[in-house]
């Protein structure tokens, strides 16, 4: 049994706490929090960003009491938690109309705790550990499960203390005031509860005319693990739906309230195939072709209005980050299917921001959907402030080929963002137009390495011919002498690319030339040139590599012979 502790306060000359009262109303507050954020954490099954915010609100309080005491410790009762013999909780203090069964003080008195001690630290993890146990033990009551106190037991707890009742095992006798034990009274049975006891017996029951033979049992059994298996959300829902085709307009209201509350409900506990049955059905309630009153529209807009919000957009994707393997893209596709055109922009965002890679894959297909029938929104989606969904949108553009916005997506080269540039340069490429290979052109001068080099690459790919004269310029400057390899080599295999037997002039200079002085470029800019030559399929090319195949570096020696033999391939 753990050890409790007692609240530690000045005293004053008269005896009482000094600022006991203050204490006090901190530790009403602090177990205030904790039973809100307990039926919180049972509401939205312990997902949700309304729970996140209680609970936060819960530790501020808590830090707030730690700080005037290092810990404090209250009496369980039945109804009500004592702080210092004063009650600080009972059943009205967490919501109106509170039953025994949201009973802060209930709950731990079930299961034998009678005292508590919460010790500063206590906020910063076991909070949470303490109300994902609370929460278990009320949703699996009723059911052949562990106590509170044995979930108690299962963990090392550094800043909560308690105490606690075990129950008398089965026989156990209690002494009495005099500390004797008492003895066992047998009390004699009625004598028709005696003669009854001597003339049934279970046997008498087997032959009997309704009892089951070893075959119904057996049916039984295979019927009850039927039953244990079935989705009790689809026959809900299908219930639901069912009373709506039949109802009359004041019945669908309710229907879609009711199915307006679930969804969220749905979504945050991972249940996306049973969310997008739902949203299947109101879809067809919608364009059924049969009149539907004005405020059951209104509710289905609404409705729909809703998952566009990039908070609905958010949630979702962070519960399926969190559920992993759990939760497959076809089942996330499927819901996102029937997300509205004003859901394009979040769903940018999420592909941006998301670290899974199969939620990226199916996010951005959900948008190049939406995107196919909304071009022109996409395209106002480039002017956006947020700098993750204009690069979502680039790289949307560029995916579909709308080459009508390549204006738009050239103007993203001004943004300050880096990653917007990056983005709005793999959309250029793909879009292949000649605008976009001059904006290509004008991300050489980036200020950002990775846009400078995913605009070498860029071009190169695109083979666009008039970007020599700026690639044979940067080979010539002091910036690309003094850059990351990764760029050196992207813009002498650019321009390799791009100025075929007329640069080889200028590379065989770079490679194996010497300045007035005797001296060469350094190794790892003379190794760049010899991979600019290797894009140049011609005789020259090769002529120039073979004059440095011996060279004494070998950075140089292995950069040639690279070079030779991609182009003897």
């Amino acid at each position: 049994m753990t050890q409790s502790a007692t609240q530690t306060l000045a005293v004053t000359p008269g005896g009482a706490p000094e600022g006991a009262a203050d204490v006090r109303v901190q530790v009403q507050e602090a177990l205030r929090g904790v039973a809100k954020a307990w039926r919180t954490h049972l509401l939205y099954e312990g997902k949700s960003p309304a729970l996140d915010r209680i609970v936060e609100a819960l530790r501020e309080t808590l830090r707030r009491t730690f700080a005037a005491v290092p810990f404090f410790t209250v009496t369980v009762e039945e109804r009500e938690l004592l702080w210092e013999g004063v009650p600080v909780y009972h059943g009205e203090d967490g919501a109106r109309g509170e039953g025994v069964r949201e009973n802060l003080a209930f709950t731990l008195y079930r299961d034998g705790v009678r005292e508590l001690s919460f010790h500063r630290g206590f906020e910063r993890e076991e909070v949470d550990l303490l109300l994902e146990l609370l929460a278990r033990v009320s949703r699996m009551r009723g059911e052949e499960q562990d106590d509170l106190l044995t979930m108690l037991w299962d963990h090392d707890w550094y800043h909560l203390r308690y105490r606690y009742v075990e129950a008398l095992p089965e026989g156990a006798v209690l002494p009495d005031a005099s500390g004797e034990p008492l003895e066992a009274v047998e009390i004699e049975p009625r004598e028709e509860v005696e003669a009854a006891a001597s003339t049934v017996s279970t046997d008498d029951f087997r032959g009997a005319l309704y009892f089951l033979d070893a075959e119904e049992l057996r049916r039984l059994e295979a019927e009850l693990a039927r039953e244990m298996r079935r989705d009790l959300w689809t026959d809900v829902l299908n219930a639901l739906f069912d009373r709506a085709e039949d109802g009359g307009a004041l019945r669908q209201e309710q229907i879609v309230g009711i199915l307006g509350d679930l969804l969220p409900i749905l979504l945050g506990s991972g249940k996306l195939d049973t969310a997008a049955l739902a949203l299947g059905e109101l879809v067809k309630i919608a364009t059924s072709g049969r009149r539907m009153a004005a405020p059951v529209m209104k509710q289905l807009r609404t409705l729909f209005e809703q998952l566009a919000e990039p908070a609905t957009v958010a949630e979702l994707v962070r519960t399926v980050e969190e559920a992993g393997p759990a939760v497959s893209e076809a089942s996330l596709g499927a819901l996102l299917a029937f997300f509205p055109p004003e859901a394009l922009g979040p769903l940018l965002k999420a592909a941006e921001t998301t670290a899974s890679p199969a939620v990226r894959r199916t996010v951005q297909a959900a948008t190049e959907r939406l995107a196919g029938g909304a071009r022109e929104h996409l395209s106002r989606l480039l002017l956006e402030q947020d700098a993750a969904v204009a690069a979502g949108a680039a790289r949307l553009v560029g995916r579909l080929r709308v080459a009508t916005a390549a204006g738009d997506v050239a103007r993203l080269l001004r943004r300050p963002e880096a990653t917007t540039r990056l983005a709005a340069v793999e959309s250029l490429q793909e879009l292949r137009s000649a605008g976009a290979s001059e904006a290509l052109e004008n991300a050489l001068d980036d200020d950002d390495a990775r846009v400078r080099v995913a605009a070498a690459k860029a071009l190169a790919a695109l083979r666009y011919a008039p970007a020599r004269a700026r690639l044979e310029a940067a080979l010539e400057g002091r910036r690309l002498r003094e850059a990351e390899l990764t760029e050196r080599i992207a813009f002498f295999e650019a321009y390799g690319g791009l100025a075929g037997a007329e640069g080889v002039p200028v590379l065989e200079r770079i490679l194996n030339g010497r300045s007035w002085l005797g001296r060469r470029e350094s190794p790892e800019v003379r190794a760049c040139a010899a991979r600019g030559l290797g894009k140049i399929r011609h005789p020259a090319a090769e002529k120039s590599l073979n004059a440095a195949a011996a060279d004494p570096d070998p950075v140089v020696r292995t950069a040639v012979s690279h070079a030779l033999k991609s182009l003897r391939q």
